[in-house]
């Protein structure tokens, strides 16, 4: 989660919630279908704010500087995601 909070959407997120440990979405071996990747995974996918999470990462994170597990995803999801434009990212348009 990296970019501003207005509404407060974090507070309501999984990864906040008392005894998650925030290192657990940032382990060392970042294999898709690895333990550590799919321990994050499920704490994401139980998450009622993943979608707002994954819009924040994906307008805000820096492409060169993407690490940890996210939304679910893991820095090579998130890039193949942001290549292919597969969500509606603010401020990019569709030209005519």
């Amino acid at each position: 989660m990296t970019g501003p909070d207005r509404d407060g959407w974090r507070d309501r997120a999984a990864c906040a919630r008392p005894g998650v440990d925030p290192e657990a979405f940032y382990p060392l071996d970042l294999d898709p279908g690895g333990p550590a990747v799919m321990a994050a995974r499920r704490v994401c996918g139980a998450c009622p704010v993943r979608a707002l999470c994954l819009l924040d990462v994906m307008a805000s994170e820096d492409p060169a500087r993407r690490w940890g597990v996210i939304a679910g995803l893991t820095p090579d999801e998130r890039t193949d995601l942001h290549r292919d434009q597969l969500i509606p990212l603010p401020g990019v348009g569709v030209a005519a």
